[in-house]
């Protein structure tokens, strides 16, 4: 658990940093097939709202949870730096969830019934159908929950910050 505890460490202290005195907690969530085939870990960062003001707390979330996804971001790309070894295995590439105040669990929660009502549109309409003003993180979660659907299809189109991602019937 070294990864989750430094992890938990460079979180805080970079909160420290911004003048947000709180904890963090960290728990390995389980991971999917693919991040268990690549030997990759899946960690949740729970920031610790108590101490936190509700001002602070929509500050660290941000409009629309920007600020928290680039929280997520920062965690992904610094926690995931490493510097080349001698050795010629490649190195894993674990997965950081950065969680305030409950918002993230519901932001997934938001996703999984965006992507289940897009899938019934698409099978009763047989239209493709679009959903917009997606961070990079929603379209990928949203790639994934529909990877499991054999009769559906999604590809992201556009450029940021336009880019938004489809959802279609399956060509045959």
């Amino acid at each position: 658990m070294e990864s989750a505890s430094a992890s938990a460490n460079w979180l805080q202290e970079l909160l420290g940093l911004m003048g947000y005195a709180t904890s963090v907690d960290t728990h390995l969530a389980e991971a999917s097939p693919e991040q268990v085939k690549a030997n990759s870990k899946s960690y949740w960062l729970n920031i610790n709202a108590d101490g936190l003001q509700d001002q602070q707390i929509q500050r660290l979330i941000g409009q629309d949870g920007a600020v928290i996804d680039s929280l997520q971001y920062l965690a992904s790309i610094l926690l995931n730096y490493r510097l080349p070894t001698d050795n010629a295995e490649p190195e894993s590439h674990d997965f950081y969830t950065v969680e305030l105040n409950g918002y993230r669990s519901q932001r997934l929660a938001d996703l999984q019934s965006l992507a289940e009502q897009a899938v019934q549109q698409v099978r009763e309409t047989q239209t493709e159908f679009a959903i917009r003003n997606l961070s990079a993180a929603d379209r990928r979660h949203i790639h994934q929950l529909l990877e499991d659907f054999p009769d559906i299809e999604t590809q992201s189109q556009g450029r940021e910050p336009n880019r938004h991602l489809i959802v279609k019937l399956v060509q045959i």
